[in-house]
């Protein structure tokens, strides 16, 4: 017996509460700011002026991994510097999520630490969905059997 196939196009249905409609430009900017850097824009973490500690991150992933990691000096030296904020705006070209570093209180690194990474895992979410739902946009195909 032999199955015959039929290919209809199926309308995209949109979630309820989702009115932006996505746009090229926001899914530039996703892929810019979650792109990977090479080394000569990678961000060093340090302790002090002179006292490297060895970590490194090449992107807003590897980034959100050391900060969780790092020594609170280290975060401490940083955050008093805006180091955090200027390799977001200038390497990464995110000047939403500098904005948002920029408002974390240096004063209890445990705090500071959990308000950088609470910024940046938000941001991150923001960045995927919007690329993602750029992706989606199209109407899909459905193939029923």
């Amino acid at each position: 017996m032999v199955n015959s196939m039929k290919r209809t196009m199926a309308p995209r249905k949109r979630k309820a509460g989702r009115g932006k409609k996505q746009n090229p430009e926001v899914y530039m900017e996703a892929m810019k700011v979650l792109r990977t850097l090479g080394d000569r824009e990678a961000f060093y973490f340090y302790e002090a002026v002179g006292k490297p500690t060895g970590q490194s991150a090449r992107d807003l992933s590897g980034f959100l991994e050391n900060v969780k990691s790092a020594k609170p000096e280290s975060l401490m030296f940083h955050l008093q510097r805006n180091d955090f904020q200027n390799w977001v705006e200038k390497s990464l070209g995110d000047s939403k999520l500098a904005k948002r570093l920029r408002m974390v209180a240096s004063s209890k690194s445990e705090d500071a630490r959990m308000n950088i990474c609470r910024a940046v895992e938000n941001r991150i979410k923001e960045l995927k969905e919007s690329s993602t739902a750029i992706l989606v946009e199209e109407n899909p195909v459905i193939v029923q059997c």
